[in-house]
């Protein structure tokens, strides 16, 4: 049910308020004024959540696919103002493809996870934030 106000802005005037409210959702929570840590999610209430999330961006950027997505977001940038259709007709075409082949049934869980922690040096990403963590006692000599 629209408001008073809004009944007296012009089409014109509530196509601008409707992209500017649309962008700032596409832009992401500094647009929207809301920060991440103030976003639901189901790890809020745990007092560990910002280690995990650390952990979880740290091993993402460290990942092999995160690489090559950075190499192919220029281009399917590009593409996608040229050519938005398209790329959504092929989006849906590799997500069928996918869903019809299965893929994932043809590795088991353990190669899986032996795969996910390999390629992304998982060891490295915790050791590295234990270390960032820990600070010397001053107490010892």
């Amino acid at each position: 049910m629209p408001t008073e106000p809004q009944q007296r802005l012009t089409p014109q005037q509530r196509l601008a308020v409707s992209r500017h409210a649309l962008m700032s959702q596409l832009q992401g929570s500094e647009a929207s004024g809301q920060r991440a840590s103030e976003r639901p999610s189901f790890l809020n209430g745990v007092s560990w959540a910002p280690v995990a999330r650390g952990v979880a961006r740290h091993w993402w950027q460290r990942h092999p696919l995160h690489a090559a997505g950075q190499l192919a977001r220029p281009v399917l940038e590009k593409y996608a103002r040229e050519e938005p259709l398209k790329l959504v007709a092929v989006a849906a075409a590799v997500g069928a493809a996918v869903v019809l082949t299965r893929p994932w049934r043809l590795l088991s869980a353990s190669a899986l996870v032996a795969t996910t922690f390999k390629t992304s040096e998982l060891a490295g990403v915790v050791n590295a934030l234990m270390q960032r963590k820990t600070s010397p006692r001053k107490d010892s000599p």
